[in-house]
């Protein structure tokens, strides 16, 4: 492997390193100025349309159930989707998800609340959420759910996300959530649901139930992507 060190402006060096290649291949660096990224790089990814029309071009993390997950018939938090994402330190991200819900035991009466678990330590958080119950399960039309419920908060806790209690054996629970995050420290983030009593059965988180995180900008200041002034 032939290698070019190219000293730094005060000290250090970098080293462009070439592979062993079959054949003559071409690298051609654009004549602008800008920043390299790399795969060990947090970035931000722009694009502009017309003039100073610069907008967010998001790189999600994207999870979808294409299997249901089993919960447990307890209290204790659960993981929403039987998963977590891992997120870099002093990063703001965005995120958006649904989960759909459903049981057919057990008539104990219960609430469920949605929170955040994981091992990353948060600066804060902000979003906003959207839930319904029914006691028919899917398939289930809009207009068959029981009482909807809006929240909004700005913790990673446990949120009641009903309106009242369950009280029947079949249940069909849909929470949406949609906000913002900035981490501290990196690590997981897992959207967990997590009942008020145990129901005298589990529920399980249906195929199609899904959350989304991208990445914004390095915490500690405002974002500011576009012609913000």
């Amino acid at each position: 492997m032939s290698s070019v060190v190219i000293a730094g402006d005060t000290s250090g060096s970098v080293t462009l390193s070439a592979p062993a290649v079959s054949g003559t291949t071409t690298l051609t660096l654009p004549a602008t100025s800008g920043t390299v990224v790399t795969t060990t790089s947090n970035p931000t990814f722009t694009g502009t349309v017309k003039g100073q029309q610069n907008g967010l071009i998001i790189p999600y993390q994207y999870y979808r159930l294409n299997s249901t997950v089993a919960g447990a018939n307890a209290t204790g938090a659960q993981s929403a989707l039987g998963v977590g994402v891992t997120l870099d330190a002093s990063t703001q991200y965005e995120f958006e998800g649904s989960f759909i819900l459903q049981k057919t035991a057990g008539t104990t009466s219960h609430t469920v609340g949605f929170n955040f678990g994981g091992t990353a330590t948060l600066n804060n958080i902000q979003y906003v959420g959207l839930a319904g119950y029914s006691s028919t399960l899917q398939p289930a039309d809009v207009n068959a759910m029981g009482s909807s419920y809006f929240f909004i908060t700005n913790s990673a806790s446990n949120i009641n996300a009903t309106a009242g209690s369950l009280t029947t054996a079949n249940n069909l629970f849909v929470i949406s959530v949609k906000g913002t995050i900035s981490i501290n420290a990196g690590g997981t983030l897992i959207p967990q649901y997590q009942l008020s009593a145990a129901p005298g059965g589990a529920y399980t988180t249906q195929i199609g139930s899904y959350f989304k995180i991208a990445p914004l900008a390095a915490s500690g200041s405002n974002v500011n992507i576009g012609g913000w002034a």
